[in-house]
């Protein structure tokens, strides 16, 4: 078996360029986050493509290959990879790549250059673009939440500080898996020092408006995926993966809430309801700011804004009508089948309007009454609350697995 984690650089990739082709591209589709079923399905169809015996197997840290070309001895490749950030525009051309090829309108080489040029290529939005626009994504929320004008312009304040943390760590190797709890250190640091200085404002609206471009939804979204296709193992060690960045997260906030009561005493503050005619601008400045952080394509902007807006309204009527839970399970059936058909007929990832729609339509609500009840000396209201906002998060899940059972997902 040979490790090609801990050989020189120039033996790195097999010397046929057929074996060398279908390492590189699971390399770059595993880099983007693709889940272990959709990268097994597709280095399956190039193997089969090029006439190869091979095998692969894939987990969320890595994948064996097994292969061999005919005249050749057959060898089992381990490459271990680090998922680098979100880009949706990378995968969505990662995968119309793989398209190409199947359809031989590349040939080996030429497919072999395309990658080389898709990964090394420098992200198109960079530090202080991905900043302004956690910054964009805090006021957004926080005004869809119902927080007054006062509390928007201050979650804008906390989401680009939290950006900036976030941002700052990510390019140091050593902070980069700490980046949640520092985020939700400063976010909480920062809204205890406003509340206390700007009594009217609401504590927990602002901190959770800093930190919501951190939820680990696209986390969610490939362990529930890995979970129904039968990939127990990838799925469930993705969900812990995105449990840990959950607990990062609450940490942060908790350390920084004990802190800041202490420096800067402030009370808690109720979230009010939002203006109605300021949820629809405050969805489109979201969705902008989402597929800048994932370093989306701004062509796809307009249909995932038209997705975005139908499925808050729709989960908003839903949960007026069958209940916070059912409605939640309801509305993600009714998303991931449209999004399954939309990846079928585009031949584009469904996450690419997946992602910012479910980002939407989490039980933030919920989360943000928990956390008021419980910093508020309201422990019992709070866990109650906590305890609706699992049940609808499972709901979520549920729905989307049985859109994936109705609507399958694209395949190669």
């Amino acid at each position: 078996m040979t490790d090609i984690n801990n050989i020189e650089p120039s033996q790195l990739i097999s010397s046929i360029p057929e074996v060398a082709l279908v390492l590189e591209l699971g390399c770059i589709l595993q880099e983007l986050k693709v889940d272990s079923s959709t990268l097994e399905a597709a280095l399956g169809r190039v193997i089969q493509h090029l006439n190869i015996e091979g095998m692969i197997f894939a987990i969320p840290t890595g994948f064996f290959a097994t292969l061999r070309k005919e005249g050749y001895h057959s060898k089992t490749y381990l490459r271990r990879v680090t998922t680098s950030n979100t880009n949706l525009k990378k995968l969505a051309e990662a995968e119309m790549l793989v398209d190409l090829f199947l359809e031989n309108k590349l040939d080996v080489d030429t497919m072999r250059e395309k990658l080389v040029t898709l990964n090394t290529r420098q992200p198109k939005f960079g530090f202080w673009s991905k900043t302004m626009a956690s910054s964009l994504a805090a006021m957004g929320m926080v005004n869809i939440w119902g927080g007054c004008l006062l509390d928007v312009l201050c979650g804008s304040i906390v989401g680009l500080l939290a950006g900036l943390v976030v941002n700052w760590a990510e390019k140091r190797s050593k902070l980069a898996n700490l980046a949640p709890l520092m985020a939700g250190l400063i976010c909480s640091l920062s809204g205890s020092f406003i509340s206390h200085n700007m009594s009217s404002t609401t504590y927990t609206t602002i901190i959770l408006g800093g930190i919501v471009c951190l939820i680990p939804g696209l986390e969610l979204l490939i362990a529930m995926q890995e979970l129904g296709t039968g990939n127990l193992v990838s799925g469930t060690s993705r969900m812990a993966g995105a449990c840990l960045i959950f607990m990062l997260l609450t940490l942060g906030i908790g350390c920084g809430q004990q802190l800041g009561s202490f420096w800067w005493p402030h009370k808690y503050n109720s979230p009010a309801t939002a203006i109605p005619w300021t949820i629809a601008p405050s969805l489109a400045i979201v969705i902008l700011a989402y597929l800048i952080i994932f370093q989306g394509r701004l062509s796809d902007y307009g249909y995932t804004l038209i997705v975005g807006i139908i499925t808050w309204y729709g989960n908003a009527y839903c949960v007026q009508t069958v209940g916070d839970v059912a409605g939640a399970g309801i509305t993600a059936l009714i998303l991931g089948a449209g999004c399954n058909y939309y990846s079928q007929r585009s031949k584009n990832p469904e996450v690419i309007v997946l992602l910012p729609s479910l980002l939407l339509i989490l039980p933030g609500s919920l989360g943000i009454r928990g956390l008021t009840m419980i910093m508020g000396k309201q422990p019992l209201i709070g866990i109650q609350s906590g305890f609706q906002y699992f049940y609808v998060t499972i709901a979520l899940m549920l729905g989307l697995l049985m859109a994936n059972a109705m609507v399958s997902r694209r395949t190669f």
